[in-house]
């Protein structure tokens, strides 16, 4: 006999953002610079300058008032150049979806939802985007999370998610990159980057970028399986996810 639990309603999803900006303020004084290698006479920031850079080995002259634009990185450093260019690091946070709603749930099938969000940000080293909150519950049991991750299967009780698109079930999407691929960086984290592969562990990174981005639309994608012992019940759940710029 199959068993119907009428009622996980709703899964409601909330954002909360941490930034942490870590950075010394600007000076227009010039100064000289020194290391092992090299020594600077003298660097400054202003309209426009013409100094000399020099050391056993070489010597530069340099004149401030050239246009220069654009942005390089490395593992350490981020650099964003030009006339316009803010230095004040941003992220932004967008939930498109509050809620989730499941309908009744079957033994004979899966429940499916999506979710989508989208995060960028500028002149930081990247951000991490973590979930946190229970699995739903009926206010006594806790549906099963997939911690290892794993197929959805019929007839076993399972709670899972992924940032994937998916064909079984055929939910979900990719992350899409605006304006492209040049630009912005998004994407699913270890676990979560695999289709029609879900998991769920509470506290765990689901998405990330490893550099300064532009905007990632993501798409969360959920599944319910209950088993015939599953207790029968209305099942609510509560979802933050949690953005923290790395810099």
């Amino acid at each position: 006999m199959l068993k119907t639990i009428n009622g996980l309603d709703k899964l409601l999803l909330t954002i909360a953002s941490l930034l942490v900006v870590y950075g010394l303020g600007a000076s227009a004084l010039a100064q000289v610079e020194t290391s092992s290698s090299y020594q600077i006479d003298e660097s400054s920031v202003d309209p426009g300058s013409s100094i000399q850079s020099q050391s056993p080995h070489y010597q530069e002259a340099g004149s401030v008032g050239d246009l220069g634009v654009g942005a390089s990185s490395s593992a350490s450093y981020t650099q964003v150049a030009g006339f316009n260019t803010t230095s004040d690091p941003r992220l932004a946070v967008i939930l498109n979806s509050s809620s989730v709603a499941f309908g009744s749930l079957s033994s004979a099938s899966t429940a499916t939802g999506t979710a989508t969000f989208s995060v960028l940000n500028y002149t930081s080293h990247g951000y991490s985007v973590y979930t946190e909150g229970a699995t739903p519950s009926n206010g006594l049991h806790n549906l099963n999370g997939l911690t290892s991750g794993g197929g959805s299967t019929v007839g076993t009780e399972q709670y899972g998610i992924n940032l994937k698109q998916n064909t079984t079930p055929p939910i979900g999407a990719e992350a899409v990159q605006v304006p492209s691929g040049s630009f912005s960086f998004g994407k699913a984290s270890t676990g979560y980057d695999v289709a029609d592969t879900f998991r769920y562990n509470n506290g765990e990174e689901i998405a990330e970028s490893d550099q300064a981005s532009g905007e990632t639309d993501y798409t969360v994608s959920y599944i319910v399986n209950i088993s015939t012992n599953t207790p029968g019940g209305t099942y609510t759940g509560n979802q933050s996810l949690v953005v923290v710029g790395t810099y």
